[in-house]
Parts: C-alpha cells; structure tokens; sequence
C-alpha cells in the first residue's frame, strides 16, 4: 500500500477536501471551509489544515486554531467557539483509517513540538470517539473533559411526514408542538437585517437571564457573511407584525445543525420554538436531510437534556482532549481569573482542575 504523507492544506486543495468531507456522515459542518472561514473571522485565530495524502489523493485531514496572547503564549483548539468538533475528518469506511489517523495525529504533534504552545485541546467528533485510545497515545492528555452530544434522526420524506415526524418526539414534547402549531403563529424564512437584529438581540437577553455568555453579534454578521444561503436558514416566528422566536440553522452532509435558537420570554407559554422546530425539521426532511444535531450539552444540564431528548435526540457522547505543559499549568493557576479574556472563544484548561 502507497504510504502517507501530510502537509499543510492549499488552495488548489479546496474541491479535493471538499469531496473528502462528503465522504463520511460523520463528518460534520466544523472542518467545512466555511467554517475554518467563519473562525478565523470570530476568534481573530491563525487556522490551518493539516492534510494527509497517499497516491496524490486527499485521504484524511485535521483541522486546527491557534490563540496567541502577546507576550503570553499561544493554545491550540481543535476546534474553538463554542465546542465546535475538531479530530480527524476521513472515510471512516477505509481499511486502513487508522493508519490515516496516526499520520495525522503524528504530524498534528510534530507541530505542536514546533509552536510551544501552553495547552492543546482536541474535541472529538461524535464519529471520532470509537477512535479515542488513538488520540490518547499519541497526544498523552494531562486531563479530560467530555459533553453529551445529542442528535435527532429524521424520517424520510414522503406521505404524512407530519404524522411520522411527531411520532419521533416524546408524547410531552408532541404535545407541546401541537400547542404551537394551533397558536397562529406565521414561519419567516428571511435574511433581512430585522431579522439578524432580532435573533442577535434576543440571544443576548435570552443568554444574560442564564449568567451566561452571548455570543456577539459580528459573530452573527460573519455567519451571514462567510455561509452561502443554501447552508444557512434563519426562521422567524411572527405574531402578527411582531417577532417572538427565532431559529438559525446550517446544513451540511445530510446533518442540520441547531446552532441558535431564541424567544420572547413572554410568548414562552406558547410555544413558539417549538413550533419553529418542527416547522424547520420538516423543512429539512423535504431538502434531504437525515440528521438533526442539537449540540453538546453539559452533564450538569438535566433541563436541556431533556428538552432536546423530547425531539427523539439520541446521547452521542464525546471527548476534550487537553494537554499542557509545566509552563503553562503553572500560567494558567496564576491567572485562572484572566484566562477568557486572554484567549477568548478558546478552550484552555478545566478550571476545576487548577487547583
């Protein structure tokens, strides 16, 4: 067999890895080149890829972001922003994809020896997880963190979709839908700056009520700016002339991806999120998609577990794999407080673990 060799990726490469990513239905929207695109453009981070050939062929590839704190030092994530998957992207179907991910992961680690960074993280792709013993001889993490990756299979299109799509969800979340469906409420599928405002806005305020982390609203802008419109889809729940709940998906390789959901608290009641779920799931089925991920979800969210479990969400779970050095261990227990600012959008550390 014709041995493997790995390189940083060109530009000639695109259409190439393009197919590669298409492979496998493991392979998910993160290693797209929209999406290196859009973090390089939300994390101001240096993104590369890291290709393995063998016979002139594109046959595995490994994508990565590197945060540089001036006078500090640097992290590597695969991949930051929000959990978004790094790992190996190849035909898992391959015999010899494990040999595809030892080139990778040898060369990942060959330039991290180059970089001196203070820690590495490696998220695994729900598909990648089979392969963890892998990553772990190869990157020697110093910890591990995990989240419960949880994702809706679809029903095939056809007569009384509606019908077998609600029989997928749990009786409590069916009814839940019902409710929505009988509220009145108008669907917009819109990429008018009203309604980016309203989902960026809303975001924050749904964000701030849980103490938690919005993320910004170039964020959103470079979505909109890096994403063709066939990817991404922003509905809109209208009551009347009003706007009360918002969902932004992206599509790729038969999996639709929930990357931002919002409501009126006030509308709550109501129910229409759940409206707009359905409405976009139903959607999805008609465009050929197979897969609905809801993301990661931390162990200590029993709620949001069981809000997406209602939608027939089955648990995928999956890895963070972190290393750091000496060096950095000690930086980061002396500035445990500055880390988020410091690099931002990154993963560095579990702050438990500094102790």
């Amino acid at each position: 067999m014709t041995s493997i060799s790995c390189r940083v990726i060109g530009d000639d490469d695109l259409g190439a890895y393009s197919a590669l990513l298409e492979s496998d239905s493991g392979n998910l929207l993160y290693a797209t080149p929209s999406f290196l695109d859009f973090l390089r453009m939300a994390t101001q981070s240096q993104v590369e890829v890291l290709v393995a050939e063998r016979g002139g062929q594109i046959v595995g590839a490994l994508p990565f972001a590197v945060c540089e704190a001036q006078g500090v030092g640097r992290i590597v994530n695969s991949l930051p922003w929000w959990g978004s998957h790094g790992s190996v992207v190849l035909n898992r179907r391959a015999v010899d994809a494990d040999i595809v991910r030892t080139a990778l992961l040898d060369a990942f680690f060959a330039k991290m020896k180059s970089l001196e960074p203070l820690s590495i993280t490696m998220v695994l792709l729900p598909a990648e997880e089979a392969a963890r013993p892998l990553y772990e001889r190869v990157l020697a993490p110093n910890v591990t963190d995990g989240r419960i990756g949880q994702m809706s299979e679809l029903p095939s299109d056809g007569p009384d979709l509606e019908m077998r799509l609600l029989a997928t969800f749990q009786q409590k979340t069916r009814n839940l839908v019902r409710k929505g469906l009988k509220q009145g409420f108008r669907e917009i599928v819109t990429d008018d700056e009203w309604a980016w405002d309203f989902l960026a806005a809303t975001h924050a305020t749904n964000v701030a009520a849980l103490s938690g982390r919005a993320k910004p609203r170039d964020h959103f802008a470079a979505i909109r700016r890096v994403f063709p419109p066939a990817m991404r889809r922003l509905a809109v729940a209208m009551e009347g002339d009003a706007p009360v709940a918002g969902i932004l998906t992206i599509a790729f390789n038969g999996t639709v991806e929930y990357i931002t959901p919002v409501i009126e608290v006030a509308h709550r009641p109501r129910q229409p999120l759940s409206f707009l779920i359905f409405e976009a799931m139903r959607e999805a089925i008609r465009n050929g998609a197979r897969r609905w991920n809801w993301g990661g979800t931390w162990i200590g969210q029993p709620a949001l577990h069981h809000f997406k479990a209602g939608f027939g969400a089955a648990d995928h779970h999956y890895s963070y794999l972190i290393w750091a050095s000496d060096e950095g261990l000690a930086f980061f227990r002396g500035h445990k407080a500055e880390l988020g600012s410091l690099f931002p959008y990154f993963y560095v550390y579990p702050y438990g673990a500094l102790t």
